[in-house]
C-alpha cells in the first residue's frame, strides 16, 4: 500500500502544474508494485518543482558565480541585465578576460549567444534556471558550472556589463 504524506500537499497545490503533479501521484499509486517506475517519477517530480518561472527573474542587473564569494581567482562569474525577456551580459574570470553575450529568456532557461573575444565567433547554449541558481548547458569558459546568485554587484562588475552593452550595440 502506498501512503502519501499530507505535508507535501500544500506545496503541490501551489505548484504551477497542479494537474501534472496530481497525475504523477496517481501514476505512482497505480505503479506501487514497480519500484523503478516510482523512482523515475519521483526524480522527475523533484526536477519539475525545482525549476524557476522566467517571470520570477526580475528586470535589472543580476550577478551569479561559481563561488558564493566575489572575485575568487579561477572561478567563473556571470553578470547580466534583464529587460523583459531579453538579457545582455558577460561571463568573466576575476583579473582576467570576459566574454559578452546576449540572450532571450524562454520557459525555464536563458538562451545565450556568446561572443568569443579572441576568435570573434559566436557560440550558443542555454542557462537552465533553478531555484538555487543557473546551470550552463555547455562550456561557457571553464566547464559546465552551476552559478549561485550573489547580492553585491561591484563597480568592476558594472564596468564589464557596460563594456558588453557598448560592444553589442556596435555589432548589431
Amino acid at each position: 500500500m502506498l501512503t502519501i504524506s499530507t505535508t507535501y500537499l500544500p506545496s503541490i497545490h501551489t505548484h504551477q502544474n497542479r494537474w501534472l503533479t496530481s497525475l504523477k501521484i496517481a501514476l505512482v499509486a497505480t505503479l506501487a508494485g514497480n519500484p523503478l517506475a516510482i523512482s523515475a517519477l519521483a526524480k522527475d517530480l523533484a526536477i519539475s518543482q525545482s525549476r524557476v518561472n522566467v517571470d520570477s527573474v526580475a528586470n535589472g542587473v543580476h550577478l551569479y558565480g561559481e563561488s558564493l564569494r566575489p572575485n575568487v581567482i579561477g572561478k567563473e562569474y556571470i553578470i547580466f541585465e534583464k529587460n523583459g525577456s531579453k538579457a545582455i551580459g558577460a561571463f568573466y574570470l576575476p583579473r582576467s578576460e570576459f566574454s559578452c553575450f546576449y540572450g532571450q529568456f524562454k520557459d525555464a532557461r536563458l538562451n545565450v549567444t556568446l561572443f568569443d573575444p579572441f576568435d570573434h565567433r559566436k557560440y550558443t547554449f542555454f542557462l537552465a534556471l533553478a531555484a538555487d541558481g543557473l546551470t550552463a548547458s555547455k562550456q561557457p569558459m571553464l566547464g559546465q558550472p552551476t552559478y549561485q546568485p550573489l547580492s553585491k554587484i561591484s563597480t568592476n562588475d558594472r564596468r564589464i556589463l557596460a563594456a558588453c552593452k557598448q560592444q553589442l550595440q556596435k555589432s548589431k
